[in-house]
């Protein structure tokens, strides 16, 4: 948890144009985006995309700011065509870990995360490579994303390096809830994405955006299982405005209620 208490870390779609519906931020705002988390006490920063690791790379260069910071990285790199395609997910190879620190400028990431799937030989094999890296020093801890409660017994096997699980986890989908709850319990970080579920989604209420952003961050924030929240915020100012929003802490009667509609309505 980071020193403020906050639970809030920044989402690497922050810094990309896809996957929102507000502009992406210019390098300006980007810089004054990261600062103000770090002034905030907000340590976390997740890159899941090539894309969002040049780009937090090249701020925490121009801040002089990488100290401060926990960069979060996964296992998906350039595409082949098109730079600006988001490509899925590789298994990771030998040299893919040089590319993700070229790409962040530095020497180490404080958490690597393996996105989770099914080849279970593969799977040993990026296990084995991470530890070697870990070795090394260029990891300090490693992640499985995308995670399932089948993955438990896996990542609870402290030998192979596992400390923290990341899956989406918001009153939309809260299929990880049982995952989380049992990780709490092994020690095992639990990181909820996608509290929003995708930026867009939240005029679909027909309410105040503000206003269901503050009820579903607070309803991903306040729960006891989850460690920390991974949330996009494409503007300095959503900082301050998403901490305040944690801060409120539970939500209320009525505001319970409110989230219940909405969740109810979605489904229709």
């Amino acid at each position: 948890m980071t020193n403020n208490g906050s639970k809030l870390g920044l989402g690497g779609h922050s810094f990309i144009g896809a996957l929102g519906n507000d502009p992406a931020a210019d390098f300006d705002e980007q810089c004054a985006i990261v600062n103000t988390c770090l002034d905030s006490g907000i340590e976390w920063f997740d890159t899941t995309y090539f894309q969002e690791r040049v780009a937090l790379g090249e701020v925490l260069r121009s801040t002089g700011r990488r100290h401060e910071a926990k960069i979060i990285a996964w296992n998906f790199f350039r595409p082949a065509g098109n730079p600006d395609d988001l490509a899925p997910f590789t298994p990771y190879r030998a040299s893919h870990i040089d590319e993700i620190l070229l790409d962040l400028q530095t020497d180490y990431v404080d958490l690597l995360v393996i996105h989770s799937h099914n080849n279970l030989e593969q799977f040993q094999s990026e296990i084995e490579l991470v530890s070697g890296w870990i070795a090394d020093g260029k990891v300090l801890r490693l992640g499985l994303g995308m995670a399932e409660y089948k993955h438990l017994d896996m990542v609870s096997d402290k030998s192979n390096g596992f400390s923290a699980i990341l899956a989406p986890y918001n009153a939309f989908h809260q299929s990880a809830r049982d995952l989380f709850s049992e990780a709490s319990t092994r020690s095992i970080d639990t990181f909820a994405m996608s509290p929003f579920i995708r930026g867009w989604k939240l005029s679909q209420s027909g309410q105040d955006t503000s206003i269901v952003a503050d009820h579903l961050l607070r309803w991903s924030s306040s729960q006891v299982i989850v460690d920390h929240v991974l949330v996009s915020m494409r503007n300095s100012a959503w900082v301050e405005a998403n901490l305040k929003s944690e801060r409120r802490g539970e939500l209320n009667q009525n505001e319970a209620a409110s989230v219940s509609e909405w969740i109810q309505a979605s489904a229709e």
